[in-house]
């Protein structure tokens, strides 16, 4: 994507949030215009349309996983918009109050529910009246219009920048070092860096058992590595996914090319979402530190299905 000063971006508002955060850590700095919208639809539909040259939207969050309302939009509303960039934005909450109220006990907080289900030990240990608004920045926004003693907000250090209120503490959420990914949108499809990505969306259109292992196999034979896989319904019927595939690798690589035409030959239609660079914290990723408790690997694995197997089959005396 080519950049010149005389173009729009939008983004996913209000002013703020950590979307409004991301534009600051974009790799080319944006000199246009930057114009907030209320929802991630209202993003799209402007780049889509041409009446933005560009937008910025949450894609996923290390804590809650995929954001939907992204995904559902880009995979079966918008049918020109490529992602050219994935912006990392370190997710960190603070307590933002009026700098006329810091002293005060605060005793209700405004966020917005997501913020709260990332803050809920904070939360609950300081016994505090939750109040949902429609974004962190909205929060900050009403606290300080207010300017009520017990009353505060959590949200990005971003939105406490942006309404003059007061941190009177930071790091609030429950898990440290979240993140949430970002994507820059546009019209155009990004030039080949040497180290990329593609984004897939792809739908079987046959039905027959094995399919989804062929259409794995069509890059493994090849050696492109995935990094992410994940599903979608169809909203049709029960039972109909879409799939979410990103692998190594740029549309425009012959080797590449030959997946995706061989997945489509088997029998799956395929849409690109975008090919870009590879962001090196997403890359440099550890699945192995983080495994879900009750995880087990391979020097313990026989043994434990066969506990699992024995405790089933036992019959109570």
């Amino acid at each position: 994507m080519i950049l010149v000063s005389n173009q729009k971006l939008v983004y996913l508002g209000p002013p703020g949030t950590f979307t409004h955060a991301a534009i600051d850590l974009m790799t080319v700095p944006w000199n246009g215009e930057i114009v907030a919208e209320k929802e991630v639809s209202d993003v799209v539909f402007a780049v889509e349309s041409g009446s933005a040259d560009a937008g910025l939207v949450p894609l996923e969050n290390s804590v809650e996983g995929d954001v939907l309302s992204t995904l559902d939009e880009l995979i079966f509303r918008s049918a020109q918009c490529f992602i050219n960039e994935e912006i990392v934005v370190p997710i960190s909450f603070v307590l933002a109050v009026p700098s006329s109220t810091k002293n005060a006990e605060v005793k209700k907080i405004l966020t917005h529910p997501h913020a709260a289900a990332q803050c809920k030990e904070f939360i609950k240990l300081n016994k505090l009246e939750v109040e949902f608004t429609a974004s962190t920045a909205d929060a900050c926004r009403i606290v300080a219009e207010r300017k009520e003693a017990g009353l505060g907000a959590i949200a990005a250090s971003k939105g406490a920048d942006t309404f003059g209120l007061f941190v009177k503490q930071t790091r609030l959420e429950d898990f440290a070092g979240g993140k949430t990914r970002m994507a820059l949108i546009s019209r155009n499809l990004s030039s080949p860096t040497g180290h990329d990505k593609t984004t897939l969306v792809i739908t079987p259109v046959a039905d027959r058992n094995g399919l989804l292992s062929d259409i794995l196999n069509c890059f493994a034979k090849r050696d492109i590595g995935l990094t992410a896989i994940s599903s979608r319904p169809l909203k049709t019927r029960l039972g109909e996914y879409t799939f979410l595939v990103s692998a190594r690798g740029h549309i425009g690589e012959p080797t590449l090319q030959s997946a995706i035409m061989d997945v489509s030959s088997i029998g799956a239609a395929v849409k690109v979402l975008g090919s870009y660079p590879m962001n090196p914290e997403i890359s440099s990723a550890r699945v192995g530190e983080s495994l879900p408790p009750g995880s087990v690997t391979a020097d313990v694995l026989k043994e434990w299905v066969g506990r699992l197997v024995k405790a089933a089959t036992e019959v109570p005396r």
